[in-house]
């Protein structure tokens, strides 16, 4: 079965290269290119192909909007993000818009062959060098997560964070442009809401619960 394909972008001279270079398989066909979301949408509902490569940045729409609205429309393409940008934004946005795959330019040209028989067959990608980004989008989601379940305000946390430096309660203080009173009764606040009997418990049950 051939492997229809849409290129997205905004620069002929890589919508060229990469048509150029699939041109090659036997097993895959550029049906169209478009260098704005406005003619991309006008083109997948005209071919309806079975996958379409966008860049981030294109006139108008974006490519992040431009793929949900794609993936909005009954038995949608996958989609697949070409991109120069490494940006957390840019990922953490095409992947609530439900790409199917973020790909950066700079090493998915010689496997790009490869990556689009792999997401044609319902394989999620990302580039290598965005899984330490994905990575840590996890863990900050997953931090804010298990601090809502513990009723920790983000400022509590900081406090936190400092007492396991070993900061005193002057030294927060100054840090945090609060009185020594206040940074008194926001440990014990804390304690209590951990079900700590102290700051040094406190902090090894935040620990423990991965709050810290």
């Amino acid at each position: 079965m051939t492997i229809k394909i849409i290129i997205v972008d905004d620069h002929q001279i890589f919508r060229h290269g990469v048509r150029s270079l699939l041109e090659d398989e036997g097993d895959m066909t550029v049906v169209a290119e478009a260098g704005n979301a406005h003619d991309a949408i006008s083109l997948v509902e005209r071919h309806r192909p079975d996958v379409v490569t966008v860049d981030i940045r294109l006139g108008g729409m974006d490519g992040i909007q431009l793929v949900r609205n794609i993936k909005a429309r009954p038995s949608p393409p996958r989609c697949m993000i070409l991109s120069t940008y490494e940006d957390r934004q840019y990922l953490v946005g095409a992947l609530e818009a439900a790409a199917d795959a973020y790909l950066l330019k700079s090493n998915s040209y010689e496997t790009l062959a490869d990556a689009i028989r792999k997401v044609h067959s319902g394989v999620a990608m990302l580039s290598e060098e965005l899984i330490t980004v994905m990575m840590d989008e996890y863990k900050k989601v997953a931090a804010q997560q298990i601090q809502r379940e513990n009723g920790l305000t983000t400022q509590e946390v900081r406090v936190l964070h400092l007492l396991a430096k070993g900061s005193r309660s002057q030294d927060i203080a100054a840090e945090l442009a609060m009185t020594e009173i206040t940074v008194k009764r926001k440990v014990q606040e804390i304690t209590i809401k951990l079900g700590a009997s102290n700051r040094v418990q406190a902090v090894a049950e935040a620990i423990r619960r991965g709050v810290i």
